[in-house]
């Protein structure tokens, strides 16, 4: 008989499958994290711990967590940033834009969590972007898609939660590497914040490694709300 799972534990079937073996998300406030392994076996093990609260940091950490992020999250009114900022050829996605968004995807980051992390391969990090921008064709991610096009290919993708409460969020962004600086994301971004009704604030999420990220949010002007230590275990 298959043992029901801890009230404090979420089993994350996508990065079960993205791994190879089961991966656990569990909540910051369990109390006691050896009964929580020992009742969900092996595996991949996370949790998000607010960046204020150092106690509960080093329990995490005395259990076998280790730090591997600390994730921004960071938010703007959205009739203040960008101001008037040309198109270059953005649009919302179609389905034919699935290729060369999740080819985008799969080489455009390296300080995700699962880059961050040294046990994850680099490979499978990458996989996970392209997973992710993928599953928004598969209708399994995302609310919406907003592509740039430039030279006669896909050079950028901004993907969308909401909006919701007003409120609209980054989920994941690329731009390609050679077509940086060209204010792709900047340009994706307005379009967003212009085509969807109701949006009074947008919402991003990055780390605190990605300096370059996080002063590209700041000139667009975004301010910091909240952050996160992000604590990966990789147990057995």
């Amino acid at each position: 008989m298959t043992q029901p799972l801890p009230e404090d534990v979420t089993a994350d079937r996508w990065l079960s499958d993205l791994l190879g073996r089961p991966a656990w998300k569990v909540d910051a406030r369990t109390a006691d994290l050896a009964a929580v392994v020992d009742r969900t076996g092996s595996g991949f093990f996370f949790t998000r711990v607010p960046a204020g609260e150092v106690s509960t940091l080093h329990r995490f950490e005395s259990a076998g967590f280790h730090v591997v992020d600390v994730t921004i999250t960071l938010e703007a009114r959205a009739a203040e940033p960008l101001g008037a900022v040309p198109h270059l050829g953005i649009r919302l996605a179609r389905p034919a834009d699935c290729e060369a968004a999740t080819t985008l995807a799969a080489r455009s980051f390296q300080w995700s969590r699962l880059h961050l992390d040294p046990a994850v391969p680099t490979a499978v990090a990458d996989r996970s972007r392209a997973e992710w921008v993928g599953n928004f064709f598969r209708g399994a991610r995302g609310d919406a898609l907003v592509v740039a096009e430039q030279g006669g290919g896909l050079a950028a993708f901004l993907l969308l939660l909401g909006p919701a409460d007003g409120i609209l969020t980054i989920d994941l962004i690329a731009v390609d590497r050679d077509r940086r600086r060209h204010g792709l994301g900047a340009a994706c971004i307005a379009f967003a914040a212009a085509r969807f009704a109701g949006v009074e604030t947008l919402r991003v999420a990055t780390q605190a490694a990605n300096v370059a990220s996080l002063r590209f949010y700041e000139r667009l002007g975004f301010c910091t709300v909240s952050s996160q230590y992000v604590l990966h275990l990789h147990c057995g």
